[in-house]
């Protein structure tokens, strides 16, 4: 009797299927009882009694299917394919089956970020959710301690990722009741984060709180911490400054509003328009940096005066803004990795040591910070009618600057061009008038050059009879004996950006605006530009 219940049971077992397509069959056979002669040992004082002859009656037991290890639903979904779409459990809005493993892996790719939020929502309900359930983890990781568990019948929260990978996973118990499941609709959307916020992506905007609105015209200190925590060593960080306009320099001097980076390094502190600028900073090793916009009240300025009849006094006729308040910035963050290798999405490349810019086209335009810069002079207004009373001019390029220029060197060039935008685009050294004719002076070498300058390693201007490379340039235009562009010959391609502490010391420049110059990299092939006399040798 003992053996054929064994055998009978083993008989049943076998016969279950793996994935709850059929456990209904386990429902029925779980609901019959049988008889099964059970002999076990009975604790008495310290020896054993057999007790092989009282039979006692219990239940079958119920054999339980483990959930499958590989899932057998779900997807991955690339969301530079499908920004948006829905997710449902197998066979919605009918029942959901039993034995499900369903996976989605929702990858937003740099700079995005996934958003999750359920239109219909019904899995059945068991304590702790132990039972069918639902895991969303923001963080993209599978064993995310943090991750929501889901069940019931209420629609859960909204989710918003804190990296570009969203995880969702469903089960279903091999037995028991189902429900229709859910819908759930995701939304790729950009990264963007303001004042205060901790913040790990790979890629994101960083706003004004006010953003696309300017910003408020107050003191305010605004910081942004970036954890370095990311999946690879992080080397470098690329700041791209899509909008940065603050108040201008005084002299060169940023003592209004301030943008600074805590890095390895010292970096630039930034002041007035620098749209369309770049930086890259060194943060290896480090577990965060920090950026830090500091803003000021924009005060008005005295314009024109008169003398109040009644009291004798001396009073403004009006007050008037020198610059607009149109202070804003989008600011976009790159965290490149130390090897490229680790990660070959990055949408950066990481730039060589000591370049705080890094240009990597065949041609493009290089601009001292604040190039653009302007406002209204309302200095010499005493009256309201004076010749220069609110003539607009250059708020010129920053102070105490010392800093590198790089440019990728691409396959089959060798040597690079320099060349001003226009007849107002190199204002380095010496007296500059905005919009007024005058004649511009190019003086180069370290004998005129020691205030504000460039330095563009073994060049000259071709056509000069100089048989000698030079390297300094500054004054109100470019060019070694005579004006024109600059040429180089020598690799790799960059250029040093130097500023004293101020405007007036070891020169007056006034209205020096800063320099803009176009490069263009010179095909090995192509035409040599110097004289036959100027033969460079490297």
């Amino acid at each position: 009797m003992r053996w054929f219940g064994f055998f009978v049971l083993l008989a049943f077992t076998k016969a279950v299927p793996q994935f709850g397509s059929q456990v209904h069959e386990l429902d029925l056979f779980s609901q019959r009882k049988k008889e099964v002669e059970t002999y076990a040992p009975v604790a008495s004082g310290t020896e054993a009694q057999d007790t092989t002859e009282a039979p006692t009656q219990t239940e079958t037991p119920v054999v339980v299917t483990s959930p499958p290890e590989i899932p057998n639903c779900g997807a991955t979904i690339d969301g530079s394919v499908s920004e948006s779409g829905i997710i449902t459990t197998p066979n919605y809005p009918n029942q959901y089956s039993h034995g499900l493993y369903c996976i989605w892996k929702i990858k937003g790719g740099k700079g995005k970020r996934v958003r999750l939020s359920f239109e219909d929502f019904e899995v059945t309900g068991t304590p702790g959710c132990e039972d069918d359930h639902l895991i969303v983890s923001t963080s993209g990781d599978k064993n995310d301690e943090k991750a929501a568990r889901l069940c019931g019948s209420d629609n859960p929260d909204e989710y918003l990722t804190g990296s570009d990978t969203m995880y969702i996973e469903f089960r279903s118990a091999p037995s028991g009741d189902t429900c229709r499941g859910f819908s759930a609709k995701y939304i790729l959307e950009e990264v963007t984060v303001t004042c205060g916020e901790d913040v790990s992506f790979l890629e994101f905007d960083f706003l004004n709180p006010e953003y696309p609105k300017t910003a408020a015209n107050e003191t305010s200190h605004c910081e942004l911490p970036i954890s370095h925590a990311c999946e690879v060593p992080i080397c470098q960080l690329r700041l791209e400054f899509i909008e940065l306009e603050l108040q201008p320099p005084e002299l060169g001097n940023c003592d209004n509003d301030q943008f600074m980076v805590q890095a390895n390094e010292p970096t630039p502190t930034l002041c007035g328009i620098n749209n369309g600028h770049h930086m890259y900073i060194d943060v290896a090793g480090r577990a965060s940096t920090s950026l830090h916009v500091l803003t000021t009240p924009i005060i008005p300025k005295p314009w024109g005066h008169y003398t109040d009849v009644s009291t004798g006094y001396v009073r403004p006729i009006a007050y008037k803004y020198e610059i607009e308040n149109n202070r804003r910035w989008r600011i976009r963050v790159n965290q490149i990795p130390c090897d490229p290798c680790e990660d070959p999405t990055a949408l950066k490349h990481r730039a060589p040591t000591g370049c705080l810019q890094y240009f990597e086209e065949i041609t493009d335009v290089i601009k001292t910070f604040n190039f653009d810069g302007s406002k209204l002079d309302y200095n010499p207004c005493w009256n309201g009618t004076e010749k220069h009373c609110g003539r607009r001019q250059w708020t010129g390029h920053l102070n105490n600057l010392d800093y590198h220029v790089c440019v990728r060197v691409a396959d089959g060039y060798c040597g690079i061009m320099y060349d001003p935008l226009d007849t107002e685009s190199f204002f380095m050294t010496g007296e500059a008038k905005y919009n007024e004719t005058a004649k511009y002076k190019n003086l180069y070498g370290s004998g005129d050059c020691q205030a504000d300058y460039i330095v563009v390693p073994k060049s000259r201007t071709p056509g000069d009879n100089d048989p000698w490379s030079h390297d300094r340039f500054c004054g109100t235009a470019t060019g070694n004996y005579v004006r024109g562009p600059l040429v180089s010959y020598s690799t790799p391609f960059y250029m040093q950006v130097k500023t004293d502490e101020d405007e007036f010391s070891h020169s007056l420049d006034t209205e020096n605006r800063g320099f803009g110059l176009r490069y263009t990299q010179l095909p090995c092939s192509g035409p040599y530009l110097f004289n036959s006399d100027q033969k460079f040798v490297g």
